[in-house]
């Protein structure tokens, strides 16, 4: 991304921050973080670090049906940060990705007893995006129709239809994209096509490896129906554990929200993640005091809300940056992966 639109959605992103903060005040943030309960906020980060290794154990039953045997703890350095600069760089999170496959690669090539070439390093990586995609659009379809059933919001005549059936339509997507795979469809081949080479030439004998990588990738979704159903259990079950995590997290601050109005906020993070300014800023914000003044007439409290998830990305973001920093020389070439991701994605 050049550094004009890096600076101007930047920009952006601080802009809509402080016309919120100008808008509400700080007068209700200063109060949350005033009398913060420690206890939950340690049963918190307790809640945080599982939901963490369950995202590993998910990628290891992935890499095992794979036939690669990699370190538990190299998997979850990679996953913080993965998920830090997936995070930061604004690409739908598709950043982390790269580098979460440099790392795994650079200090697992030789691994006695399993096979850690590129290609299926890169399938596991992808096998377990697809699973914890799969699960995701599952719980959101379920969080928004929670939401829609028990709301009382006067919304326009048609739009809670509306609402539930573009999330339907996104699972029935996801759903044709699957069967697609397993019965040979390459849906990565846009990727590793030639005007892709042109443009990132960089990412050359990487997108060489592209084809072979989705090739296990494939095979995993036709082979191994076990693994994949044992993933997708796992992520249901890490599902529950971050509405837990978001509930106790939220209540140290003094901030209790109603079952479906905590779902819809989840959903809410999770569209933020997708807008393009770097770390979601403003949108994660605009999104929380837009759902609060929507289901509960307390936009302030939305930006309090705003604020508090701010905080608990910010929080593993840094701490994905400290292990990515500590990596050495896996940092270069995680740092090069991440930005041909990002030039080839926008």
């Amino acid at each position: 991304m050049p550094r004009t639109r890096e600076s101007v959605l930047l920009a952006a992103g601080l802009g809509a921050v402080g016309l919120l903060a100008a808008r509400f005040g700080t007068g209700g943030v200063r109060a949350a973080f005033a009398d913060v309960d420690p206890p939950r906020l340690l049963a918190y980060l307790f809640l945080a670090v599982v939901v963490l290794l369950g995202h590993c154990l998910r990628w290891r039953i992935a890499a095992g049906a794979l036939g690669l045997r990699v370190p538990f703890g190299r998997l979850v350095r990679a996953r913080l940060a993965g998920d830090a600069v997936g995070w930061v760089v604004p690409s739908a999170r598709l950043a982390g990705e790269p580098v979460r496959f440099a790392l795994v690669r650079a200090r697992s090539r030789r691994v006695r007893g399993g096979n850690v070439d590129a290609p299926r390093v890169g399938a596991s990586v992808a096998a377990d995006r697809i699973i914890e995609v799969t699960a995701n659009l599952v719980c959101t379809l379920f969080y928004v129709g929670t939401f829609v059933t028990v709301s009382t919001v006067d919304e326009a005549p048609g739009s809670r239809a509306l609402l539930l059936g573009a999330t339907t339509a996104l699972l029935l997507m996801a759903s044709v994209l699957w069967l697609s795979a397993r019965s040979g469809f390459r849906p990565l081949r846009p990727l590793y096509a030639r005007a892709v080479r042109r443009r990132v030439p960089r990412l050359g004998r990487w997108l060489e490896a592209l084809e072979a990588a989705e090739g296990h990738l494939i095979a995993f979704l036709r082979d191994h129906p076990r693994q994949f159903t044992q993933g997708l259990l796992v992520s249901l079950a890490i599902e529950v554990l971050v509405i837990i995590e978001y509930h106790t997290l939220l209540a140290a601050f003094g901030v209790r929200l109603p079952l479906p109005t905590l779902l819809m906020s989840l959903v809410m993070t999770g569209v933020a993640r997708a807008v393009p300014t770097p770390a979601a800023l403003g949108a994660l914000e605009a999104g929380q005091v837009t759902l609060l003044e929507l289901v509960r007439d307390q936009a302030a409290v939305g930006f309090v809300v705003g604020l508090v998830l701010r905080l608990h990305e910010t929080l593993w973001t840094a701490v994905g940056f400290v292990v990515l920093a500590a990596e050495g020389p896996s940092l270069r070439g995680a740092a090069r992966l991440a930005r041909a991701t990002e030039e080839a994605t926008g």
